[in-house]
């Protein structure tokens, strides 16, 4: 009997264990912006799906816009990307990634490459996060840690330095849905670099002496650079290697990425630099949200320019019409309620303009009310489902499905709450609360006074 009793209470031990470190990694992975969320919605992919593989840095997945390739061209594509991912990271992703799918052409992007500092250890870590323990996640690890020690290797085998780092740091946003949300890996950033500092480095940009000569790369970096390209080889995946638009042009870049060129030349790999082809028009003020990133008006553009190549130079099947790739149709779908309606609806300063934006969306519940007590209605998708007299009590619930919205009148007021949380936008005019069913969200929310000005 006390056999069977130690026997239960070890698998109770071993099962609160186990439950515990599934919590962190929820409560840990979901704050995490960049790197780890990638590879985790990856790992959910139906296997062998994704055509183009794009993989690289934080270059990656601010300029590539994978519901446009879709959208424009049945591009089924995916962003395996992390924040200054250093190449033998970038190697391990791609073997990683060949596990599950047989990708047609994989899309390397060569932005840190010029890097010569050994310490790379916090760039790799957020790509090692979501990776699932195996051998691969050993080679990374010993990869990452080959030149010193920057990694506990079982620790980060098993994700528990980030456990460690991040568990003192948990508030009650990490109990919820965060709302971090990677469109198969791609990252949208709607924000634009300054005058000012567009203006400092198109100046500097004017001096290019130097610009031609042949610096170089670490060894570290050139020998996981061969090693990517020659298992594209082994596995007969095309390869195309890319530099995204940037404003931050350096000596020691541009030097570097001429020593790199003549490697790829080596292999015959085809190579776009987009900093140097007349074809795309970059425009630093507007394009741009920092020296290094293209916004969302830049990532259009480098998009249409990447797919005209790709379409021109690889023949990728069209997925637009295929049942097995409604994933990318659903987060395309997403992507348009989550974040090109949300943000339109910031630009409306009127509320007619409100309106009529709000009339041509689909899929949203929409309630109106006036403060104080003057009333309040509800509309599914333009069809009005509930009003609320004026100077009266009434209390009314909605199961949203992704969310619970209330309505509670009274003489004097109205309160609307979607998820416990109220939204009030003016105490003496005209409200409006948009939440997006799709995004499974509120997308939206003004004031207006009496004469339709947006407070």
């Amino acid at each position: 009997m006390n056999k069977i009793k130690k026997a239960v209470g070890c698998f109770f031990i071993v099962t609160m264990i186990f439950m515990l470190v599934s919590v962190l990694n929820q409560l840990t992975l979901n704050r995490t912006s960049q790197g780890c969320i990638q590879l985790r919605d990856f790992y959910k992919l139906e296997e062998n799906t994704v055509d183009a593989l794009f993989i690289g840095s934080s270059h990656v997945y601010y300029s590539v816009q994978t519901c446009k390739l879709y959208d424009d061209h049945g591009i089924a594509s995916y962003l395996l990307a992390s924040p200054g991912q250093p190449v033998w990271m970038s190697y391990y992703f791609l073997e990683e990634a060949l596990k599950t799918q047989t990708p047609k052409l994989v899309v390397f992007d060569i932005c840190t490459l010029y890097q010569k500092r050994a310490d790379v250890g916090d760039s790799s870590w957020p790509s090692l996060i979501s990776m699932k323990p195996s051998v691969t996640k050993w080679k990374a690890i010993q990869a990452v840690n080959s030149e010193g020690k920057q990694l506990d290797a079982v620790g980060a085998f098993f994700s528990f330095p980030y456990y460690h780092t991040r568990y003192a740091d948990l508030t009650k946003q990490d109990f919820y849905n965060t709302k971090h949300v990677r469109y198969n890996g791609y990252y949208p950033d709607f924000t634009k670099m300054s005058k000012k500092e567009a203006k400092e480095w198109e100046q500097k940009n004017q001096n290019k002496t130097g610009f031609d000569k042949i610096g170089t790369i670490t060894e570290r970096t050139e020998r996981y650079l061969r090693k990517l390209i020659e298992l594209c080889e082994d596995r007969n995946v095309q390869l195309l290697v890319v530099n995204a638009p940037y404003a931050n042009h350096t000596l020691e870049k541009q030097q570097a990425y001429n020593y790199i060129y003549k490697i790829i030349q080596e292999y015959g790999v085809p190579f776009l630099d987009a900093n140097y082809d007349r074809r795309l028009d970059i425009d630093y003020a507007q394009d741009l949200f920092e020296p290094s990133h293209l916004n969302y008006r830049g990532s259009v553009k480098y998009t249409d320019y990447l797919a005209q190549i790709i379409t021109d130079s690889f023949e990728l099947p069209d997925r637009r019409e295929d049942a097995q790739y409604r994933h990318w149709e659903k987060v395309s779908t997403l992507f348009a309620h989550n974040e090109i309606n949300r943000r339109a609806l910031k630009t409306a300063d009127t509320l007619q303009e409100y309106v009529q934006m709000l009339e041509e969306m689909e899929d949203c519940v929409i309630v109106a009310f006036r403060d104080p007590g003057k009333g309040a209605a509800v509309y599914d998708n333009g069809i009005r489902i509930f009003a609320g007299r004026p100077n009266s009590r009434y209390f009314q619930h909605f199961d949203l499905k992704k969310a619970d919205l209330a309505i509670r009148g009274s003489c004097d007021s109205v309160k609307v709450f979607v998820d416990k949380k109220a939204y009030t936008y003016t105490e003496n005019g005209l409200n409006i609360v948009v939440y997006d069913k799709i995004a499974g969200r509120v997308i939206g929310g003004a004031g207006f006074d009496e004469e339709g000005r947006r407070i």
